[in-house]
């Protein structure tokens, strides 16, 4: 029931298509982690994103970041993360985002664990000379399905803070909605295949839906 009833949240939680453009694409992570110190660790992260709108990737991301564990189960997270959008083959444009992060600690739920952080981050964009600010809250749902296999389900806001000259808008952007299932590939690298749902308020223009196929690979050094 608990399993039932987080599904129909998480379907709830997608809106209805209506005047809206759909695209299909596919995001493909990849991530090592190694431990600096005691409760002191380094991530690194790309993320190549593909879409049939696009004729193939049109995002590629870059990402460093530190986490540390400051007690009671919070953890804060400093990084930057690198963005190269792509159109028709070339370099559209690139973007710098700085991004601050607090992690919660996990609540137990049933026979899973409630998780979620909330993430700043600023845009710097080589095509404007404003600095985007946003705001990125998330809540997940982890269950494990047996001792090696975990099904999670989460959700994630985009909340613009301001207004620039590159094209964001303040207010509510995006939020994503995602299902994965995660397990072990060896003892030191672990697997994820998901589905994730990205819905796009345009003011402007119509509202976008992407459709995600999600694979990932995670590295513990």
């Amino acid at each position: 029931m608990r399993f039932l009833a987080c599904a129909l949240l998480f379907a709830a939680a997608t809106p209805a298509a209506h005047a809206q453009v759909e695209d299909e694409q596919l995001w493909i992570k990849l991530s090592a982690e190694t431990a600096l110190s005691d409760g002191v660790d380094l991530e690194l992260e790309t993320n190549q994103r593909l879409g049939n709108a696009e004729g193939g990737i049109f995002e590629s991301q870059y990402v460093a970041k530190i986490g540390v564990d400051i007690g009671g189960g919070f953890k804060l997270t400093g990084g930057l993360n690198r963005v190269v959008a792509v159109e028709d083959g070339r370099v559209d444009n690139t973007e710098w985002r700085p991004r601050q992060e607090l992690g919660f600690p996990d609540l137990t739920l049933g026979k899973g664990a409630l998780s979620g952080r909330i993430r700043l981050e600023q845009r710097f964009r080589s095509d404007g000379d404003d600095v985007g600010h946003r705001v990125r809250p998330e809540i997940s749902y982890t269950l494990p399905l047996s001792d090696t296999v975990d099904l999670e389900l989460g959700h994630e806001s985009y909340f613009n803070l301001n207004t620039t000259d590159f094209g964001q808008s303040a207010g509510h952007e995006r939020m994503r909605n995602f299902v994965e299932i995660g397990f072990p590939l060896t003892g030191k690298v672990d697997a994820a295949v998901g589905y994730l749902n990205q819905y796009r308020f345009n003011r402007t223009a119509p509202d976008r839906m992407e459709h995600a196929l999600t694979l990932g690979l995670a590295v513990t050094l």
